[in-house]
């Protein structure tokens, strides 16, 4: 009978062990908790802050799991999204992965490197200076880079999306991924494509951010695309207010007569051709706009007060597009 009884109350304490580990605690309601784990921290100080948390009930045992199962020196370090009320186990495992919190960033489409930059600044993501230093110096793919001057290598080569950023993240890490994800868009049947229309994939690029930033409205995206493409091919001035704009750094609601002047390789009212580089980040439709570009006669465009375009062949349809349309901007 008393082998009986021990036999029982080992059982009963094995249950109760495991429960302890791997069980929940009826006092603590499970909802998500946010964790920042030190590179620098021992296992005590990481149980300690689980412990605080209601993640874990007992740091100590917490500890004694860690070296046991030998992950003391594999937590990583980050934010981590967890729940309270886990088991020892899943929590370790969490830590040990290093699959730490990610805050979620949406770059538009049409956004410059600069943008960019302060976007991230404003969410806590990255300091605006030190994007903006790394994109000076970021390294390109080959066929990316200009063979000309920019402030910016890496401007238009960000493909705009919507990221999880994983805390601790460097912003060179930042700019690998965005570019990758452009490097993922520019599949081999594109690259193939913008090839064949005699097209760097640089200067495919530069057009689009072009084209992404003139156009407002899907209607206007592909006519816009085949005017400066008719405009490149017969050696005509872009005249694109983009470039200008992006010479300015901030947006301007009116460009004046004055800024179409300012010296700048990018001022495409004084340069033919391309400017050194791209003026934004183009998103899929505009690329999808300049390699499919209709034939046009147009050669002229003026927006309206709301963004719509309106187009001409010659040059006084244009004027008279600018009297009726621009003058009540």
């Amino acid at each position: 009978m008393k082998k009986i009884i021990s036999i029982s109350i080992l059982f009963v304490l094995l249950i109760a062990g495991g429960a302890l580990l791997y069980g929940k605690n009826p006092l603590v309601q499970s909802k998500p908790v946010t964790v920042r784990i030190e590179a620098a921290q021992t296992g005590a100080e990481i149980a300690q802050i689980l412990a605080d948390k209601n993640i874990i009930w007992n740091p100590h045992i917490f500890r004694a799991v860690l070296y046991l199962s030998g992950n003391a020196d594999k937590l990583q370090e980050g934010h981590y999204d967890l729940m309270t009320n886990m088991s020892m186990p899943a929590v370790i495992a969490a830590l040990r992965d290093g699959r730490p919190a990610a805050r979620q960033v949406v770059i538009p489409e049409g956004f410059t490197v600069s943008q960019i930059a302060k976007r991230l600044d404003r969410l806590g993501i990255a300091k605006k200076h030190d994007f903006l230093e790394a994109a000076k110096v970021y390294s390109l793919p080959a066929d990316m880079q200009s063979t000309r001057a920019t402030d910016y290598p890496v401007e238009g080569f960000l493909f705009p999306s919507t990221y999880d950023v994983p805390d601790g993240a460097s912003v060179n890490d930042i700019i690998a991924h965005m570019n990758r994800e452009m490097q993922k868009q520019l599949t081999p049947e594109l690259r193939q494509e913008i090839a064949a229309q005699g097209f760097s994939l640089h200067d495919f690029i530069t057009l689009a951010s072009l084209v992404e930033k003139e156009a407002m409205y899907e209607d206007d995206r592909y006519t816009i695309a085949a005017v400066f493409k008719k405009r490149l091919a017969i050696g005509m001035p872009l005249q694109s207010c983009a470039s200008i704009q992006y010479i300015l750094g901030e947006p301007k609601p009116v460009l004046s007569i004055a800024d179409t002047q300012i010296p700048s390789p990018y001022n495409t009212y004084l340069h033919k051709g391309l400017p050194p580089g791209p003026v934004a980040a183009p998103g899929k439709a505009a690329m999808d706009a300049v390699l499919h570009a209709p034939t046009t006669e147009y050669l002229y465009f003026v927006a309206d007060a709301k963004g719509y375009h309106h187009f001409a062949k010659t040059y006084e349809e244009h004027e008279a597009n600018i009297d009726r349309y621009a003058a009540s901007q």
